[in-house]
């Protein structure tokens, strides 16, 4: 499954058009495509997680709109013995909060995405062996587009030893993105097609914001 490229090169593409279009390609994806691909593209994340010894802690994600689903994800790994984190948006914050759930314990917060109760277990971001991480779009040297708002960005370098792999339909990887100093690439992209390479392990930012 692949569609048209996105033109990341235009000149008339800034980041909120990107953003549009990338979500509008997401979206089109059919019902059929969207099961099948989500599939495979699970399988290579979990191919990627393969050495995580029993009982680490994994972060992910819970889904909204067309976003691909890491439920089935969540589910291998738990059979696999490993723990499971998911994130929650502080009001006020950047930093991301993780919590000690189980997928079906999450419910609607800010922005209307399935997050823990703030009395839920926290999990310091230290403990992350690995964070699986959404996006509108990815490039193949790992650089992420998501929504703006630099959770993300903001909450990686706090898991310094965090292996970072995207989970997105094929159609989201691109050759490059526009990118900035405060940018957490991801060290590895799973989708239907391969899991990709993105940033070798330990990148982190480029440098500090000029």
């Amino acid at each position: 499954m692949r569609a048209e490229p996105v033109d990341v090169t235009s000149a008339k593409l800034d980041t909120a058009a990107l953003r549009r279009r990338a979500r509008a390609d997401r979206d089109a994806i059919s019902p059929a495509n969207r099961a099948s691909a989500t599939a495979a593209a699970t399988g290579h994340a979990a191919a990627a997680l393969a050495d995580l010894p029993a009982g680490a802690l994994v972060g992910l994600y819970a889904a909204i709109s067309s976003e691909i689903s890491a439920d089935a994800l969540a589910a291998i790994l738990v059979e696999r013995g490993l723990a499971l984190a998911y994130p929650r948006v502080v009001g006020g914050a950047r930093v991301l909060a993780f919590h000690r759930v189980a997928r079906t314990e999450l419910t609607p917060g800010r922005f209307g995405i399935p997050e823990p109760d703030a009395a839920a277990p926290i999990a310091d971001s230290g403990e992350l062996a690995a964070i699986v991480i959404p996006g509108l779009l990815f490039d193949r040297r790992g650089h992420r587009l998501g929504w703006g708002r630099g959770h993300y960005d903001a909450t990686l370098p706090l898991a310094p030893a965090a292996r970072r792999l995207g989970l997105a339909f094929e159609l989201q990887l691109v050759d490059e993105l526009p990118n900035h100093a405060l940018d957490c690439p991801v060290h590895s992209i799973a989708t239907e097609v391969a899991l990709h390479p993105g940033a070798a392990p330990g990148a982190a930012r480029k440098g500090s914001p000029s």
